[in-house]
């Protein structure tokens, strides 16, 4: 768990939009995985005054209380783990609800779930101990994968979760939900919703992508029925089952895929075809519409 350039940027332009980070729960201690040169950037552009940290021993991880307290304003950065190994303020474990006589449901000003919620199996229940924790007008902040990047933790996210778990209806305003390249420090891509689309946003490309989501909560939700994927819920599920339409005779499409079938060509030439459709996918842009690039530096620079 940790803030990178991204996640700073994120936390920056959160502070702008007007979320308070006066008392602030990390989900995981973080730790600052930013070079030096990246925090020196993000000083100047933002009119920051030095970063003052205390002495830690060579090699030491460095934590991002100092950065909330100096930087955002916070009053207090306090964090929750299952383990003490990173001195946290609280021990929880993320895949049980909060005990009834936690103090810390309602508190927070801003949850921040920095790359935590893909390690803990039991995702609902976590979910739903990260927003009880805020309180009503605070905001809760991911940051999580959701590309390329199979094996870092349990799961990898897509935005239509988000998109679903945060809705007015459900006691959220979702403020804004982006996708980060990992290569790609300079833009993020700001992520269509598919329920206004209407359809399915997708990704397949050749680099790292983590999303980054931004939500307050608008009043304590109580006991929430699981989301259902908007395409199903809003469309699918409402359509009554089509009669099933005659046989008809194989297109022209239909005769050529097994002429090629027969010569054993079939295979050759998907395989051409992945092959071309991944080297298209290798470049940092996103495709539009389902994707509109951000510069982060504008967005953020004071």
């Amino acid at each position: 768990m940790g803030i990178d350039i991204h996640n700073l940027n994120l936390l920056a332009h959160a502070q702008d939009l007007g979320v308070s980070y006066t008392r602030t729960l990390a989900i995981g201690r973080q730790a600052l995985f930013i070079e030096a040169y990246e925090l020196e950037d993000h000083r100047r552009l933002r009119g920051l005054p030095p970063l003052v940290e205390p002495p830690r021993p060579a090699g030491a991880p460095r934590y991002f209380e100092p950065l909330l307290t100096q930087w955002l304003g916070a009053r207090s950065a306090e964090s929750v783990d299952a383990s003490a190994y990173e001195q946290a303020s609280h021990l929880h474990d993320m895949n049980r609800p909060w005990p009834a006589d936690s103090p810390l449901p309602g508190q927070f000003d801003a949850v921040l779930d920095f790359g935590c919620l893909e390690h803990v199996f039991d995702f609902p229940v976590a979910w739903r101990n990260v927003t009880a924790a805020c309180r009503v007008g605070g905001h809760v902040l991911h940051a999580l994968p959701a590309n390329n990047l199979s094996g870092h933790g349990f799961y990898q996210f897509s935005p239509e979760l988000f998109f679903n778990l945060y809705r007015p209806e459900r006691g959220f305003e979702l403020r804004g939900l982006w996708f980060a390249v990992k290569g790609d420090r300079r833009h993020w891509w700001q992520v269509a919703n598919p329920r206004e689309l209407r359809r399915r946003v997708n990704l397949c490309n050749a680099h790292e992508v983590y999303m980054m989501v931004l939500a307050r909560k608008l009043h304590e939700p109580g006991e929430l029925p699981p989301p259902q994927q908007s395409d199903y819920a809003d469309d699918e599920w409402l359509k009554t089952p089509a009669a099933a339409a005659p046989a008809s005779a194989p297109g022209l499409r239909q005769r050529l895929h097994g002429a090629l079938g027969r010569q054993g060509l079939i295979d050759p030439l998907r395989a051409l075809r992945d092959r071309l459709r991944a080297i298209g996918a290798s470049g940092w842009a996103l495709p539009a519409p389902d994707y509109t690039r951000v510069d982060v530096h504008a967005l953020i620079r004071k």
